[in-house]
């Protein structure tokens, strides 16, 4: 059973859209900015804003692992990679790198 995050209100606790306009009035960065992958980041983001997301749904270490094979994800291992190589064994593995390295 997958959790349901829909249910989560972030607009509660005096969250309210006449906040949202004093917090971008404050905020320093009143513009979006793009990350290094160019992913467009707002200085205030609201409820609006996960209209439409499905992947929402999806927690990480659960089917169908939209969000990470492990549910504590890096926590316990920051900055972990690993390569799926797509054999069944890791004999099979290793021979297809050998004979890749060796070319």
């Amino acid at each position: 059973m997958k959790p349901n995050f829909k249910e989560i209100n972030i607009q509660s606790d005096g969250f309210t859209p006449a906040n949202v306009d004093e917090w971008n009035n404050k905020n320093e960065n009143k513009s979006e900015w793009l990350t290094s992958e160019q992913i467009p980041v707002k200085p205030v983001y609201t409820k609006q804003d996960l209209e439409g997301m499905e992947h929402l749904d999806y927690a990480a270490g659960l089917p169908p692992f939209l969000r990470g094979p492990y549910s504590t994800m890096y926590v316990m291992r920051p900055w972990t990679i690993r390569q799926y190589a797509g054999f069944s064994t890791a004999e099979e593995s290793n021979a297809f790198y050998r004979r890749n390295l060796a070319s």
